[in-house]
């Protein structure tokens, strides 16, 4: 499906010579009929007092034009306190007879800046940007900032006076205040910064940004956005073949300073702005060279981000101390795996043959204490001829004479000999059977 949009706005026809405008009267359009987006400008004088002048900007119907006829009657009253020899603020407004809005202006001379800086030497387009930067600090003493910035509101005249007409000046934002959010419409294509673009409120880092955009333009002709890939390419001061390699590598970085494409790369103000640029028609060293080399390239953007890199980056004495305690660790669960297989294997001959050995132990067990007793029981009339009267003695005789069990057996089983203990009991018997008579 097509994608659904209004047709371009016809072309703004030029108003003629005398129409009124309430009590200002047309005199001629200005700047030829090249009509901006922001509409056609004209000087008109007073119909009583023919010695005032001023500028009317005839605005096209448009939704941009309403937005910013209501934004002039909220800032009618505030606007009217802003007094600099540069800014030139609406004082007026209304409706023509075929319905297109106008605003009143104080009087100004000049042509657009880009027109009138064909002619001018590099030194005289940057002092053109210092005195803009000089006229914004005042305007943010006062509270105010220039939210929008279009080359075609930027006027010079022919003894290199500056005018700012200031449709574009907006209060500046409170911080503490998440809903407020300024009421701009919008600087001209390739004036914005990445952050207004984003949705954000206009804030000083993004005048910056439009203010540099502007001193780009001036230089090389060209906006940051179409500069290449290419770092010469990307060389503004590289379209001056007079400047110096010193002063051309300095003032590249202090383009691209101002038009950094992060807010936090950029300088603070336009205040610092102006330094900068003092600094070097001066010949002096200022803040951009601090980012040098410039353009950044991309591996140099990758190293300074925020994001941490992976793998993280290990000095080579660490990497090989980890290297060689990797080493010894293996080394050691390797011997003592080796080791613990070889006692495994010694052991397990030894515990194998007591294994058999027990075997039959186990099942003869319960017969021994049958039969031997029988035999053991006839042992001690042999040994009673022998004078032995300690138990000790007895037991200790009896128990050679004793038929000593298969070897296996004994190994498996060393408990059999304690089954003299019958032959030493009868012995017991027999002395004490003795001792009787004597005691009756």
């Amino acid at each position: 499906m097509p994608e659904l949009a209004l047709p371009p706005p016809a072309s703004q026809a030029l108003l003629r010579e005398g129409a009124a405008l309430g009590v200002w009267r047309l005199c001629a359009a200005l700047h030829g009929r090249e009509a901006t987006p922001n509409g056609q400008w004209y000087s008109a004088k007073h119909a009583l007092a023919a010695d005032q002048r001023c500028n009317v900007l005839v605005l096209p119907r448009s939704e941009r034009a309403a937005g910013i006829m209501l934004r002039f009657g909220d800032l009618a009253g505030e606007l009217g306190h802003l007094m600099h020899p540069v800014i030139k603020v609406p004082t007026d407004s209304g409706v023509t007879n075929d319905g297109q809005p106008y605003m009143i202006f104080g009087a100004a001379e000049g042509q657009p800046i880009v027109r009138a800086c064909t002619s001018l030497p590099l030194r005289e387009r940057l002092q053109l940007i210092v005195s803009l930067c000089d006229a914004l600090r005042y305007a943010h003493q006062q509270g105010w900032l220039l939210a929008e910035i279009d080359p075609a509101l930027l006027w010079v005249s022919t003894d290199r006076t500056l005018s700012l007409m200031g449709m574009g000046l907006l209060p500046m934002p409170d911080p503490a205040d998440p809903f407020e959010r300024g009421q701009g419409l919008g600087s001209a294509p390739g004036f914005a910064s990445p952050e207004a673009l984003a949705g954000d409120p206009p804030s000083l880092v993004s005048e910056v940004y439009g203010v540099g955009a502007l001193m780009c333009l001036l230089i090389d002709g060209r906006l940051p956005s179409q500069f290449g890939a290419d770092p010469e390419a990307a060389s503004p001061a590289a379209s001056w073949p007079g400047l110096s390699a010193v002063e051309r590598f300095s003032l590249d970085a202090l383009c691209a300073k101002a038009v950094a494409p992060r807010a936090d790369r950029r300088h603070a103000g336009v205040e610092a702005l102006a330094e900068d640029l003092r600094a070097w028609l001066a010949g002096e060293n200022h803040s951009a060279l601090a980012l040098t080399p410039m353009p950044s390239t991309s591996t140099a953007m990758a190293q300074e981000s925020e994001l941490p890199v992976w793998p993280p980056k290990v000095h080579p004495v660490k990497r090989l101390a980890q290297t060689v305690m990797l080493v010894l660790g293996f080394a050691g669960l390797t011997s003592g795996a080796w080791f613990g297989v070889q006692a495994w294997q010694q052991r397990s001959p030894d515990s194998s043959s007591a294994q058999r050995l027990a075997g039959p132990t186990e099942v003869k067990a319960p017969t021994a204490p049958v039969h031997e007793p029988a035999k053991v029981a006839n042992r001690p009339k042999l040994e009673t001829a022998a004078p032995i009267k300690p138990a000790v003695t007895t037991s200790a005789a009896a128990a050679p004479s004793m038929p000593m069990p298969a070897p296996k057996a004994t190994v498996a089983q060393p408990a059999k000999p304690q089954v003299t203990p019958p032959a030493a009991d009868q012995s017991r018997g027999q002395e004490k059977a003795a001792s009787e008579p004597e005691v009756r």
